[in-house]
């Protein structure tokens, strides 16, 4: 219970640290600091192969599915030092915090396809929401949150799914 709960304050603590240094122009100390929270989430955990695994397929998850959005200008993403036309690394370092969580905290998912479905189709799109009100992107309307909740609704048991494979 411990763990679960350290590895939850480690997430909350990236996320709000990769948004708010998106925000401010600050990514590469956000980076910084979410990069050495993933460390020392593996440093904690006893399994540190089957993380590392996750967070490849969620990164990679992570770059398309939002590459996908931003290319189609449902998602703007507010950080001035990142001009590229890609997937910024702030959101890639989001996705594998997320990732971080599934054999963690939200292990309770595992074998609940149904429900880990719900829990992204409400909890993604909740995600963007809360990053637009602290002025780390800008969701073009309903239509983006409706494509995020349906992403999301996939994404998340797929994740799920893979967090289970050995």
């Amino acid at each position: 219970m411990k763990s679960k709960l350290i590895n939850f304050l480690l997430f909350q603590v990236g996320w709000f640290t990769a948004i708010l240094g998106a925000a401010y122009g600050k990514t590469t100390e956000a980076l910084i600091i979410s990069t050495i929270i993933i460390l020392i989430h593996l440093k904690i955990i006893p399994n540190r192969k089957d993380d590392i695994k996750l967070f490849i397929y969620a990164a990679i998850a992570g770059f398309f599915f939002d590459g996908l959005i931003q290319y189609n200008n449902l998602i703007l993403y507010n950080n001035p030092g990142w001009p590229y036309p890609l997937t910024p690394l702030w959101i890639i370092i989001l996705w594998v915090m997320f990732a971080m969580t599934l054999n963690h905290s939200l292990s309770w998912l595992k074998g609940r396809v149904l429900l880990a479905a719900l829990f992204g189709a409400i909890g993604g799109p909740l995600a963007y929401i809360a990053g637009e009100k602290l002025g780390a992107i800008t969701i073009s309307g309903s239509q983006a949150l409706f494509v995020l909740s349906i992403g999301w609704a996939f994404i998340t048991p797929l994740l799920v799914y893979l967090s289970v494979k050995k």
